[in-house]
């Protein structure tokens, strides 16, 4: 927006303007407008301003944003630019002298600045969006680091909408600031005196409908938070021997996403001393959360379909534990029990397709007949009052799926004998029936395909159960605090029920199958005669459109601005768009809106709305708290590290007693991969007073020293590149051109340091296990050393002790390892088609420059024909590669 019409924000870009700071604010106060009036105000040929950490979708939401301010014209608009790896060095260079706002992906922006292709001192100043994602090993920090290092004067300016990210941990406001260079922080939680006086002088009319739920759903929502509870408690005695903090294990921030994230730090560590029943535990407990939220989002059928895809998922050695609680089978026949029923005798008349004896309830969600009598008053209100034009219902919902089911339901007219959602409780009936009956019809062709390897995988499974189980026997069991085992199997429900049960929906849809067929058949002749389609179809009014919509963060703000809707219902509640609705209302104070928000009473929909409003207000005041107290450095901590590392490094225990050398000491360099920026190393290595010379390599990763060069595996590269075939072919690059090539294995940080379970593990060498692979690929190259490194600041450490003593590293010389003489070596090119290309069937090293020499894109090389091809890399790659173009894997599917 060209002028901010709210005060509050009038007074948030004020502040930012006056002096540098990170900018907090509640989400749906409009933080996507704020950092739009940056791009405003610096989109000018005589700025250059950079963009960083924010996605495609927001870059172009911006863009069109700044596109639509009335105060600029399409001409200002031209300046601010995306940069991205589709654009060669020629053309980044220009566009840095062109000026303006650079949205610019992290990894290009990093290795231009230490290649020197950005004017660093040219640059005004740094936007960094989503300041919460800023961490001490992100390519961001990294970013911030080298401009600071050249240029003191330019700005950085912070933006952030998520408090409760930078109110966890320990001293995370702090960290952030100091990765940013940054002193100052300013909040605005909704709670601020301006925010309130802005947004309570015009509201709307909000009608507020809190609805029951039914008695089957509250039996199912009792019972599932009832195993939850019970599979925490199972959890806490599970984990009393590996010493981790179980007070966080409660069921109310179960509730929560977070959740996982909150287990699973403590967890990673010791992942391989875990047991199989504790990581199960850790698997059900998500899955019943997300029963919580489909037992209000989805209808009555397909959350019974949702619940029998769990139970015909299980196999004999899956240990689903929550599903043999008695609370679990409390879910399965009650959600069976809103579906239909078992009726001896009973035949439905008005549905042939219907089971004898089964006497359908198709219980419908109750805010289904809520949302219809809201869509009757409104159609009401528009008679008696009409606004042409400006009669517009907005429609909020959870996801897509909802929105696409309420679309139907609301397309289906109400009779006199039945309500809107029977027709459509009908056909999602002989949909399940379908699905179970494919269900079994899947499984007999499993079981014909493979009988013998099934009993196989059954005794073998058995066996491998008896024999990894060590301890104590069941009856001799240490006595735990807390009672006996709460997790024994008394569920009635079981797998063969279900195979039964479909069963016998099969053999009838079969005798049955032309009366299927016919009913699920689609007629569509009268489409087929339509001559114009203006004729039938064309725009709608405004006044008669009913646009139902999901639910998309700040984004809602702009949805909000470009239909004006007269009448808002919110078929789920989400804090965001409460706020995005009283920003708009305060932006239009003369435009009357009505809002119904509609909420299931005493649910855990209900309390979840209530503890998101509850966790962001804490999170504010955590931040108040810390901002009045945190105690933050004075002066340029950059030049103070490097006078440290440099005092370090020429320091010598044997002079007076740790006195400096007579002679400087440089700083070590490191020859490293253009591609390696996706990972953190770099960023750490350059934090530690390393030197980076990035490029494209042939061989390697890093290159330490003229005869060290490491190529690093993290555990997911490593099984694909074993898997892939390309870790020997890269290992044997290495050893012939290098004398002592290194193979780094990587571990995350917050995970175990084991590359796989003990009970994994074999005694002899196979060549489908993982350590079995390392073993031969060590045998067919001795030279080769294999390193392993705990965490990414592990490696640093071990590139510095390999480094010692070693020669430095030549950046030309490392270019031209593994490259043919007559080939020069030519960065111009892309680095993501070139790594697409190389990965070609028919494409070596040998000839991929003549194939990049040759075409100018994929597309163009794609749409060649075999002669063509022939031509360019000889007649049998050519034909290899023609070959893959043009296979269809359909076919090969069917």
């Amino acid at each position: 927006m060209s002028a901010l019409p709210l005060a509050f924000q009038k007074e948030i870009v004020a502040e930012l303007v006056a002096e540098d700071a990170l900018l907090i604010m509640a989400k749906g106060l409009g933080l996507r407008n704020i950092l739009g009036a940056f791009l405003q105000i610096y989109s000018q040929p005589q700025n250059l301003v950079l963009l960083i950490n924010t996605s495609a979708e927001e870059e172009t939401a911006l863009r069109e944003d700044l596109l639509r301010s009335s105060g600029i014209d399409k001409g200002g608009a031209s300046y601010f630019k995306s940069i991205t790896s589709e654009q060669s060095l020629t053309e980044r260079s220009e566009l840095y002298r062109y000026g303006g706002v650079m949205a610019i992906t992290s990894r290009i922006l990093v290795m231009d600045l230490l290649t020197g292709r950005v004017p660093v001192q040219l640059i005004t100043g740094i936007l960094v969006a989503n300041a919460h994602r800023v961490t001490a090993s992100s390519t961001e920090a990294f970013i911030l680091r080298l401009f600071r290092q050249s240029n003191t004067e330019g700005f950085i300016k912070a933006f952030s909408d998520q408090p409760e990210a930078l109110s966890t941990g320990f001293a995370t406001l702090e960290k952030t600031l100091r990765l940013l260079y940054l002193r100052k922080v300013n909040l605005w939680p909704r709670f601020h005196v301006t925010v309130t006086e802005s947004l309570e002088s015009h509201t709307a009319d909000v009608i507020e409908i809190r609805q029951p739920m039914t008695k089957g759903m509250k039996a199912i929502q009792a019972a599932i938070i009832s195993c939850m509870d019970i599979c925490l408690q199972e959890l806490r005695r599970s984990s009393s021997a590996i010493e981790i903090d179980v007070d966080d294990f409660t069921v109310e921030k179960a509730l929560f996403k977070s959740f996982d994230v909150i287990i699973r730090r403590q967890l990673d560590p010791i992942w391989h001393r875990v047991s199989q029943k504790t990581k199960q535990l850790v698997g059900d407990l998500k899955i019943l959360r997300s029963l919580l939220g489909y037992l209000v989002s989805y209808d009555s059928v397909n959350f019974n379909l949702y619940l029998e895809t769990l139970l015909a998922s299980v196999t004999p050695h899956s240990g689903n534990y929550w599903m043999m609680t008695e609370p679990a089978d409390k879910i399965f026949s009650t959600a069976k029990s809103r579906v239909f029923l078992q009726q001896e005798g009973f035949k439905d008349p008005d549905d042939p397709n219907v089971l004898p004896n089964m006497r359908p309830v198709l219980e419908e969600l109750p805010k289904w007949n809520i949302l219809s009598e809201i869509m009757d008053e409104v159609e009401v209100e528009m008679h008696n009052a009409p606004h042409p034009g400006l009669d517009t219902v907005l429609i909020m919902a959870q996801d897509q799926r909802t929105c696409s089911q309420l679309r139907r339901y609301l397309s289906t007219p109400k009779t006199n004998t039945s309500t809107r959602g029977k027709p459509l409780m009908r056909d999602l009936l002989h949909g399940y029936l379908r699905w179970k009956s494919n269900m079994k019809h899947f499984k007999d062709n499993v079981a014909s395909k493979a009988p013998t390897s099934l009993s196989t995988a059954m005794s073998s499974s058995g066996n491998s159960t008896t024999g990894v189980r060590r301890g104590q026997p069941a009856n001799k069991r240490r006595r735990v605090r807390g009672g006996g085992n709460s997790l024994a199997p008394v569920a009635k429900h079981s797998t063969a029920s279900f195979e039964k049960e479909a069963e016998v929906i099969a053999t009838f849809i079969n005798t049955n199958n032309d009366i299927s067929k016919s009913s699920a058949r689609v007629y569509d002749q009268d489409l087929e005669e339509v001559d114009d389609f203006t004729d039938y179809f064309g725009l709608i009014e405004p006044s008669n459109m009913v646009l139902v919509h999901s639910y998309s963060g700040e984004s809602d703000s702009l949805l909000l601005e470009n239909i004006k809707p007269r009448f808002i219902v919110m078929y789920d509640p989400d804090p965001t768009f409460v706020r995005c609705i009283e920003v708009y209302k305060a932006c239009h104070p003369g435009k009357q809106v009505r809002v119904y928000f509609t909420v299931y009473d005493n649910s855990v929909e209900e309390q979840l709305y209530l503890s998101a409003l509850r966790r962001e207000k804490d999170s504010f005041t955590r931040l108040i708290q810390t901002k009045s107290t945190m105690v933050l450095p004075i002066g340029d901590t950059f030049t103070k590290q490097a006078q440290d590392q440099s005092l370090l490094r020429n320091i010598h225990t044997r002079i007076a007693g740790g006195g400096k050398t007579g002679d400087e000491r440089p700083p070590p360099r490191i020859v490293v991969d253009a591609r390696e920026f996706r990972s953190s190393l770099p960023s750490i290595l350059h934090s530690q007073g390393m030197v980076l010379d990035p490029c494209t390599i042939t061989v390697g990763d890093y290159v330490l020293s003229p005869n060290i060069c490491v190529e690093r595996k993290s555990i997911s590269d490593l099984i694909q590149s074993f898997a892939s075939g390309r870790l020997y072919t890269q290992v044997e690059a290495m050893a012939v051109h290098y004398t002592r090539p290194v193979l780094l294995i990587e571990f995350d940080e917050d995970k175990s340091f084991s590359l796989q379970d003990k009970a994994d593990i074999r005694a002899d060498i196979s060549v489908s296990e993982l350590q079995s692979k390392l073993v031969l690929l060590t045998l067919a190259f001795p030279t080769l050393r294999t390193i392993w490194s705990s965490s990414v600041h592990s490696t640093v450490e071990i590139f510095e002790d390999l480094k010692r003593s070693e020669d430095e590293p030549d950046m030309l010389q490392a270019q031209a390892v593994g490259v043919d003489a007559d080939q020069a070596i030519d960065s111009a090119y892309n680095l993501t088609p070139q790594d697409i290309l190389r990965s070609l069937p028919g494409i070596t090293s040998k000839n991929y420059k003549s194939v990049m020499r040759s075409v100018e894109n994929i597309r163009e090389l794609a749409e060649l024909d075999v002669v063509s091809l022939s031509n360019i890399i000889g007649e049998g790659p050519g034909k290899t590669l023609w070959d893959f173009f043009h296979r269809d894997s359909r076919m090969e599917l069917s």
